[in-house]
């Protein structure tokens, strides 16, 4: 038995622990934001930063598109399945793999949040010639 590949799964467990004590200790902080001036608005930057934190791969034609996707850590891939024949989204890495969305049906969606850097490969457990790659930094 692989010594690293058991210990992937408490880490995994960890990180997604640590983002989800995140988001309740950020929901929690009830203390008051400073109002903006009178006619300022939102800087440009602040709701760029907002959208890129979610990437759209559509799964069509037996393909992940686009292929592949390099996010920055703590970026949520939403997946969106267009083809008529079911497809997965399955993680090469790990046993029990890291991530796998089960089976999408045409029009379902499904989402991961990418915590932590690193290179992760995935395919569809019904078409194994299906893979793809996500990059975070």
């Amino acid at each position: 038995m692989n010594i690293s590949l058991v210990r992937l799964v408490p880490i995994a467990a960890i990180v997604a622990l640590s983002v989800a004590l995140v988001r309740v200790v950020a929901a929690a902080d009830s203390s008051p934001s400073p109002a903006p001036a009178a006619g300022a608005s939102a800087p440009a930057a602040a709701s760029s930063a907002a959208a890129a934190k979610t990437v759209n791969v559509k799964i069509e034609n037996f393909a992940y598109s686009p292929d592949p996707v390099t996010i920055p850590v703590g970026t949520k891939v939403v997946f969106t399945e267009e083809d008529s024949t079911a497809h997965t989204v399955t993680s090469s890495d790990g046993t029990p793999p890291l991530f796998d969305s089960g089976n999408l049906d045409q029009h379902q969606s499904w989402s991961h949040i990418f915590a932590k850097a690193g290179t992760y490969k995935y395919f569809c457990q019904y078409h194994t010639y299906m893979t793809g790659t996500i990059v975070v930094k």
